[in-house]
């Protein structure tokens, strides 16, 4: 007779999914300093948390909030530039008494925008090229974001579903990545050539 297996299942919400990426930017900083390709995991996965983030807080009660219907009738979830522009809208980020919508700071914003752009796209929709990336600039992009996502999965104080566990660890892998970034020597040399 066969043993009996049972089922086993990956259970994910849009806020274990984004806490996920998470942890896992947690593993590749504490990586990259020693292995420089962990960057491009740590650019990947800080883009998913920030994403995943801002659409959680962006959504209210309401997932369709966060959904669009393409003209051939298919249900996508919006681009994670209009969950970054809804998550700023004070309008639609008052769904309680205490909720605060996302103010950006210069900094925060051109890290975002190097984030997405330069760095998330190429490396997600790469094309036949030889690439060299200073690195210098990836504590500092990482800081940032860790930053406008804690901010969104614990501040916005709108419906974002963590249990207390998950916004403990969460506040500890932002603390914790965001102290290792700063004493990295990448981080170090970074604010000793802009002097």
């Amino acid at each position: 007779m066969a043993p009996i297996v049972r089922a086993k299942y990956l259970r994910l919400t849009e806020e274990t999914n984004a806490l996920d990426y998470l942890l896992r930017a947690g593993q590749f900083i504490k990586e990259a300093e020693n292995d420089l390709s962990a960057w491009k995991w740590v650019v990947l996965a800080l883009h998913g948390s920030l994403y995943g983030f801002a659409i959680c807080a962006c959504k209210g009660t309401n997932p369709d909030n966060v959904m669009f219907r393409t003209k051939k009738g298919y249900d996508n979830l919006i681009s994670f530039d209009r969950a970054l522009q809804l998550c700023q809208d004070p309008k639609r980020m008052k769904m309680l008494l205490h909720s605060q919508p996302l103010i950006l700071t210069e900094s925060q914003k051109n890290s975002i925008q190097l984030l997405k752009k330069e760095l998330r796209n190429n490396f997600e929709h790469y094309s036949p090229k030889g690439w060299s990336i200073e690195v210098h600039g990836m504590p500092q992009i990482a800081i940032d974001v860790l930053a406008v996502i804690r901010f969104l999965a614990t501040e916005t104080y709108t419906y974002v579903n963590l249990k207390r566990a998950h916004i403990s660890k969460l506040k500890s892998i932002v603390y914790q990545c965001t102290k290792y970034l700063k004493n990295s020597s990448l981080h170090k040399e970074a604010l000793l050539a802009s002097k």
